[in-house]
């Protein structure tokens, strides 16, 4: 049976209630996983530096130890998001997350820290944004793709607002109040929401994911049931498709972590850098919607040659543009890909592999993702070290997404055969 997008996409008043809750629900846990992003973490980046007397390499070391530790556990535990109601495993998460964040507060030893780092990432980046996603990918189906983008909101409110509030509040609390805050928010705020918006699936009480077929059919069983986990990882398209899609976060994020040497070497302003997030935000929202949509209706298969194009450009606007208009205009086209990776690629998967085993692919994918959010940084200050300033590193980047892209293209023939095929 297969699960390619209709022919015609539904408008949204079709939605149901209980659907509207779980998206409301997927939005909630990408917002927790705030504390567990570089964007919320790299605000304590002096506060720690200097409680633990660490240099920027040797902070951005552990940081990357952490973030590696936290992805190889990813690909063992994200297989319970097939096995555990998405309710209860996101309530598990998001206490793990606050456990975290209170082990973060009371730090007292380096060791403490890395652990405390390791463990934000996994229960943060990790886990319940893999839950969030899985939950919208398995239980959608001709609204997949704008589930998907609607529920990947949480991340582009988070990082809207929430580096700002807690400079303020670093700077009126402490560091450590600042953690034990988090805390505190995650349990006696969030927690509840989780359990109010997933009390029950969008199917009803005993419903099980449904898929339609182009006709309109439906059915109550998943689809991709040969699929598994260890067939998956032996299957080629899915080996080649993976390095373009770790693109997005291992280039992005080095641009935003070596933020300062790259307004060095440009001559910029570190304060004007910083004060063009905003359009980063609104480029994720906008291409995000966006995206959804167009997988409704066309398929995220056939989308896949366009999502590093964007981020392409930004990093060739990076290595050539001198102007100050070129700094909106690198965070537009990093925004616009990174908006495009969850409805698009979080699609893709079940286009290509069903929903029966949808967790454990889709934490090969998210571990693979939040290993390239780590080298990305580390591998980008290397050639730094090596005096490669990445004004020079832009070009090579660039030609990395364009040869992912053309990639893309070349497989769209075969991308469409197996979604075809799916049952």
């Amino acid at each position: 049976m297969s699960v390619i997008a209709p022919s015609k996409s539904p408008p949204l008043s079709e939605l149901t209630g209980r659907q509207l809750q779980w998206i409301a629900g997927g939005a909630m846990m990408t917002l927790a996983t705030m504390p567990g992003q570089t964007n919320f973490i790299a605000q304590f980046n002096t506060a720690l530096r200097t409680e633990f007397g660490l240099s920027h390499g040797e902070f951005g070391g552990f940081y990357t130890l952490a973030t590696l530790a936290s992805a190889s556990v990813l690909v063992f535990a994200g297989v319970l998001a097939d096995r555990l109601p998405a309710r209860r495993l996101a309530i598990i998460c998001m206490l793990g997350l606050a456990a975290t964040a209170l082990i973060m507060a009371g730090a007292g030893h380096v060791a403490v820290l890395v652990v405390a780092l390791a463990l934000l990432r996994f229960f943060g980046q990790g886990m319940l944004s893999h839950v969030a996603m899985t939950t919208m990918s398995r239980w959608f189906n001709r609204f997949r793709g704008r589930a998907l983008s609607f529920a990947g909101l949480g991340y582009t409110v988070g990082d809207a607002i929430l580096p700002f509030l807690l400079t303020v509040s670093i700077l009126a609390f402490g560091w450590r109040n600042v953690w034990a805050g988090a805390a505190a928010i995650l349990v006696g705020l969030v927690v509840p929401v989780i359990w109010f918006l997933l009390r029950d699936p969008p199917e009803g009480r005993k419903g099980r994911p449904v898929v339609a077929n182009p006709d309109g059919m439906t059915t109550l069983e998943p689809t991709g049931l040969k699929w598994t986990r260890a067939r998956v990882i032996r299957d080629p398209l899915f080996l080649v498709l993976l390095p373009g899609i770790m693109a997005p976060p291992a280039i992005g994020t080095l641009y935003i972590f070596h933020q300062a040497h790259l307004t060095e070497v440009k001559g910029w302003d570190l304060t004007s850098f910083t004060a063009m997030f905003p359009f980063l935000s609104l480029s994720v929202a906008v291409s995000s919607i966006f995206a959804g949509f167009m997988v409704d209706r066309f398929g995220s298969w056939r989308l896949m040659p366009f999502v590093l194009v964007p981020l392409a450009a930004a990093s060739l606007i990076l290595g050539t543009a001198q102007p100050i208009w070129s700094m909106p205009a690198v965070f537009v086209g990093i925004g616009l890909t990174q908006g495009m990776m969850n409805p698009v690629v979080g699609a893709l998967w079940v286009e290509l592999y069903g929903t029966a085993h949808i967790g454990a692919i889709r934490s090969l994918a998210t571990a693979a993702l939040v290993a390239a959010s780590a080298l990305g940084p580390g591998i980008a200050g290397f050639f730094i070290d090596s005096g490669v300033p990445i004004t020079v590193q832009t070009f090579g980047y660039a030609g990395y997404c364009i040869a992912g892209s053309l990639a893309y293209l070349a497989l769209r023939g075969a991308m469409a055969r197996r979604a075809a095929a799916v049952e």
